[in-house]
């Protein structure tokens, strides 16, 4: 009998909602990274992505535990992520659309999922961190599973080049009056630590 790929991902089943496992430690300071465009910085989004979708209960915000983590979650990162190897150059105009900012959450009382807690996992029934780190499309369903549970987020690793935690906020009553102390930051051009970084990956940055 062959023996089952432990990073396969399985899909959401009944779950005591009483049983689950919620996160006790939340980090309070968080980044957020995105366009110029955007005039606010914590705005929810039901645009479909891991944890986001039109179909789903609430809107979703992503933070991420350090910038560049941040940036590889964000539009950019996941546009440039999503080319072959040798199409990595990003203009410094993108980079300079970009707004990183520091946000900090009173987590006290939120009901934070963490999907890379094993533990968690098998609180609800997910297998593997493949769950929340394979397909979008079952990582959707996981996220209404727990959102209809009353979760108030997930926190999971970043799949990206650069690994950090990153935290799916749900658009609930709670979540949305933690958030506090914006603060921008600057834009991603200036961020030396995520040039830096950007370089090491091979992105190469061509002019205006």
């Amino acid at each position: 009998m062959p023996v089952e790929d432990p990073g396969r991902p399985n899909l959401p089943g009944r779950f005591d909602s009483r049983k689950i496992r919620w996160e006790q430690t939340v980090p309070m300071d968080w980044w957020r990274n995105n366009h110029k465009a955007l005039r606010l910085p914590q705005a929810f989004t039901k645009t479909s992505g891991r944890f986001s979708g039109p179909d789903l209960p609430y809107g979703v915000l992503y933070l991420g535990a350090n910038p560049v983590a941040c940036f590889w979650e964000s539009g950019l990162g996941r546009d440039l992520n999503a080319r072959m190897p040798d199409d990595m150059a990003i203009s410094e105009s993108d980079l300079k659309s970009r707004w990183e900012y520091r946000l900090r959450i009173k987590a006290k009382g939120l009901r934070i999922f963490n999907g890379a807690d094993a533990t968690a996992r098998r609180s609800i029934g997910a297998k593997t961190a493949a769950c929340f780190s394979a397909d979008h499309a079952v990582s959707r369903l996981w996220a209404n599973a727990l959102m209809n549970a009353g979760a108030d987020g997930i926190l999971y690793e970043s799949t990206r080049h650069s690994p950090g935690q990153c935290l799916a906020l749900f658009q609930t009553k709670a979540a949305s009056a933690c958030l506090s102390a914006v603060q921008r930051i600057g834009s991603s051009y200036d961020n030396s630590n995520l040039l830096a970084e950007l370089f090491a990956e091979g992105v190469s940055i061509i002019g205006p």
